[in-house]
């Protein structure tokens, strides 16, 4: 058994991720100046997903922020994901192009 010692700060200091937080920081700023974004994050598990994800929450505090998480059981079905993320109808869908919100 390995006892790890208590997280130490907040997940800005994450060790060797100098280029994913960089990815991540333009990916928030291009978000604020309002161009449209979306971002996958895929890996072996235990590589450090979840810490990329919370710190990215961290630095978008001011944004909507939706998640989804892939399940591979729902890998054969068309936009299970899309059902994740919107099937909850959050506010606005009703805005979405025709095209889009009649899909």
């Amino acid at each position: 058994m390995v006892d790890f010692p208590p997280r130490i700060g907040p997940a800005h200091e994450l060790l060797g991720r100098k280029r994913e937080i960089t990815v991540l920081k333009e990916f928030v700023g291009a978000v604020r100046r309002g161009q449209s974004r979306a971002l996958m994050l895929r890996g072996e598990p235990g590589v450090g997903k979840t810490a990329l994800l919370e710190h990215l929450m961290e630095q978008a505090e001011d944004c909507r922020v939706l998640r989804a998480v892939g399940v591979q059981s729902e890998m054969e079905l068309t936009f299970a994901g899309l059902h994740q993320l919107l099937g909850r109808r959050p506010e606005g869908l009703d805005r979405l192009p025709a095209p889009q919100h009649e899909g």
